[in-house]
């Protein structure tokens, strides 16, 4: 129980969130360049082939980085991510079996849901965080708002559209992890990490003023 928790409360702590979908070298070139920029979370999508490979090749070389596997449909999936490294679990829907798995294994489960029954469903299985993506959808921050105010209690994962102009809107709205596919997984290192030390910047600056 102890893993879980601290596990969920380092994800909310670090707020910051890259998601990459690339080759294990890029993404561990990645993982670096978002690490020194402040960045210490990152979710290694199963769109990829080598998802697991990358998953296995950042915990190994950078161990303090929370890895979130991400687009994880299945029990089997959710559970060769977890042997080769993953702390966290994402996707685009709840699965009951995935949930089960995930509470087995003491590791935060974070799937996507699109209605006040499906996030209480999810979250009656345990779930860590609830997924809204993508948040760039008709307008994030105020979907997210409208989803919350009947249950404040919900924990929010933002993923999808978010960038510097919005970034405090989708905090104001509630989101305790914000997930960056665009600044913190394209470029090259060294504009990966300058976006990944602006982004660390504007939060502290946010928590120090909220």
């Amino acid at each position: 129980m102890i893993q879980k928790v601290n596990t969920e409360k380092k994800m909310a702590d670090y707020n910051l969130m890259s998601v990459v979908r690339a080759t294990p070298e890029r993404t561990l070139e990645i993982a670096r360049a978002c690490y020194e920029g402040g960045v210490k979370m990152m979710e290694i999508s199963f769109t990829v082939p080598t998802a697991l490979e990358s998953i296995k090749l950042v915990k190994k070389e950078l161990p303090e980085v929370v890895i979130c596997a991400g687009t994880v449909l299945d029990p089997a999936t959710a559970r060769l991510a977890i042997l080769h490294g993953a702390d966290a679990l994402l996707s685009p829907q709840f699965d009951p079996e995935v949930a089960e798995l995930a509470n087995l294994y003491q590791v935060p489960y974070c799937p996507g849901c699109h209605s006040i029954t499906e996030m209480t469903t999810a979250l009656k299985a345990g779930a860590s965080f609830i997924k809204f993506f993508p948040g760039s959808a008709v307008d994030g921050p105020k979907l997210i708002k409208t989803a919350v105010t009947p249950t404040p209690y919900v924990p929010v994962l933002a993923s999808g559209g978010i960038n510097f102009d919005n970034f405090y809107d989708f905090l104001d709205a509630g989101a305790d992890i914000t997930c960056f596919g665009g600044l913190l997984a394209k470029g090259d290192a060294a504009t990966i990490k300058e976006h990944a030390a602006k982004l660390s910047q504007m939060l502290a600056d946010y928590r120090s003023n909220h």
